[in-house]
């Protein structure tokens, strides 16, 4: 998406700035000011139309990394990481604890700015509305041009229902002489716009672009955004006779079972694999390394892996919020970083496939030795005492002193920090784009799917074992007693998709869905790190340790619409708020 921001835009960026000042105000659905001509010039012709587009992408495209201090990207100064199972944060007066304490009300989530999301879907509405009048872009093209904007515009009724249920289903540019305060749609008719809109857009879009315009929505983004909402609207979360609450239950999924939704997930999703095996997408497995192909598959932009990416903000210098906010405490910068709890790093397998156990206590060799044989993702993703960050920062070390005091790099709580997507950095910054869609994901969706609807089906099998094999561990199978029935292996596919997924904002909304963040130990109760303490006669000494217990209330299942909205009267809470 980088490539896209030409200097094109630094001549008309104050045209569009009057036109998007001009759109919006306090309410949620942006009402507009008169902006008449300013519209009429930017649809005038082409090379002023086109960074119209851009700027869609820019408010429509996911960021899971913070970046401004003044919205919301990921977490406030944080990740989801750190708002569920797989890690936590320091400080406290961040958005992930913020979910950790169960200090989710209507006026403060900590994570998700309601408005910014009819902010995009009002720029795709614009740019649908008015493209046509644009004298010199060919009608084919117009026609794919509003096909991406379609489908950016599904993208934001996604991440709206994956944290509210249904939402208004806005299509036109709303003026002040309509109606601006627009009831909630049913979770059904939200689900089936986003599969109406990524239908009509594939049947439209190209599979790929020239390489000036990489990052831009192709057919397989549309794919992937229907297979993705498919699988979600299958889950139990929303597809079930017996919901959580049942207030309002046609808002917050649907009025019954049907276990055909899991066949149209399951089809879905196998047509994205489908489609990447034809145009040349594939599992980074170049590498003899497990490890390698892993970060390439995380940290190289453009990879035959990725289908869809944030790259709208390219080179990172270490002053901005991401480098102060997500690098571990004391490296480039960093304050606190992200750790990693001991219920999270205890999915991963070993190298022979097997689980880790930890003891309470034991010798720092115990504990090396233990971290050594973990298998490679691990070793990728989780910076532990006594590994190294990345060949410029080498082997870290942090632990307790016999006085007391925490050394250099300390305290962190879990076993050690999140490293995935970072370990590329340098004093001076790197690019690190925001993975939206990645083809390792479809795999796990398809045998999801598929092990519910058609169950040990021998293709759920294949579809595990692809992500296996490239993480370098044994394949399973249904001889295995381990996985020998639905519910094992709906287990083990699960669990493998909390490790081969770590970090990327799908645990988060999988614990949901799944309706398991009750649990002890995934949104519930007491979690654990691994701490280091160093002894009177120098050696040291690990210790198993909860940093903290978690709260957990089933209306958190889906976050609370702003009271601000509520207030205005057109809205329905959500249940239990």
């Amino acid at each position: 998406m980088n490539k896209l921001y030409t200097h094109r835009i630094v001549w008309l960026f104050s045209v569009l700035m009057l036109l998007l000042h001009g759109a919006c105000n306090d309410d949620f659905l942006e009402k507009p000011e008169s902006n008449d001509v300013t519209r009429d010039e930017i649809f005038s012709e082409r090379i002023k139309a086109l960074p119209f587009l851009w700027e869609t992408y820019r408010t429509c495209v996911p960021l899971g990394f913070p970046y401004q201090w003044d919205r919301h990207n990921g977490m406030y100064a944080s990740m989801m990481v750190g708002a569920c199972d797989e890690g936590d944060v320091t400080a406290s007066w961040t958005g992930s604890n913020n979910h950790n304490v169960g200090n989710v009300t209507p006026g403060y989530n900590g994570e998700d700015e309601f408005n910014q999301h009819f902010k995009g879907i009002r720029n795709a509405n614009i740019f649908i509305e008015n493209v046509d009048q644009v004298p010199d872009i060919p009608d084919g093209e117009k026609q794919e041009l509003k096909a991406e904007a379609r489908v950016l515009r599904a993208l934001q009724v996604f991440d709206l229902m994956i944290r509210y249920g249904g939402v208004p289903i806005v299509t036109t540019v709303l003026s002040g002489d309509g109606d601006m305060y627009l009831p909630r749609d049913s979770y059904a008719d939200c689900v089936q716009f986003i599969v109406d809109e990524c239908d009509a857009a594939s049947a439209i879009l190209p599979n790929d672009y020239p390489s000036n315009y990489t990052g831009r929505v192709t057919k397989g983004v549309a794919l992937a955004l229907k297979a993705r909402t498919l699988l979600y609207a299958a889950s139990p979360l929303y597809n079930t006779a017996t919901p959580y609450l049942s207030e309002n239950r046609a808002l917050t999924g649907y009025e019954s079972y049907d276990e055909g939704r899991w066949k149209l997930a399951a089809d879905a999703n196998e047509a994205v694999l489908n489609w990447a095996d034809q145009q040349g997408y594939h599992l980074i497995e170049e590498y003899d390394d497990p490890a390698e192909n892993y970060k390439e598959a995380i940290e190289t932009p453009q990879n035959a892996e990725i289908i869809f990416a944030n790259q709208m903000n390219g080179w990172w210098s270490t002053g901005y919020l991401f480098f102060q906010a997500v690098m571990p405490t004391g490296i480039y910068t960093g304050w606190y970083g992200h750790g990693i709890t001991l219920e999270h790093a205890s999915k991963y397998y070993t190298t022979d496939g097997e689980d880790q156990s930890w003891p309470d206590s034991g010798p720092q060799s115990e504990f090396l030795e233990k971290m050594h044989a973990m298998e490679p993702r691990f070793q990728y993703s989780v910076m532990y005492s006594g590994s190294a960050f990345n060949d410029n920062i080498g082997v870290v070390n942090f632990y307790r002193r016999n006085d007391g005091s925490w050394s250099t790099n300390a305290p962190v709580n879990g076993v050690g920090y999140m490293k995935k997507f970072i370990t590329k950095a340098s004093s001076s910054g790197g690019q690190f784009n925001w993975t939206v869609f990645r083809l390792a994901e479809f795999y796990l969706n398809y045998a999801e799917a598929l092990n519910e609807s058609s169950p040990m089906d021998s293709r759920v099998f294949d579809a595990v074992n692809a992500i296996r094999r490239r993480a370098g561990i044994p394949e399973i199978s249904s001889a295995d007693p381990r996985y020998n029935s639905q519910d094992k292996l709906r287990e083990a596919i699960r669990r493998e998709r909390a490790i081969e997924l770590a970090f990327e904002e799908h645990r988060f909304f999988d614990v949901r869905r799944w309706m398991i963040a009750d649990q002890e130990g995934v949104m519930r109760g007491d979690f654990h790190g691994l701490n280091l303490y160093e002894q009177e006669d120098g050696s040291f000494i690990y210790r198993k340790e909860a940093f903290e217990e978690r709260v957990w209330q089933n209306k958190l299942y889906l976050y609370p619409f702003p009271q601000t909205e509520i207030d205005k009267g057109y809205i329905v809470q959500n249940p239990g708020w």
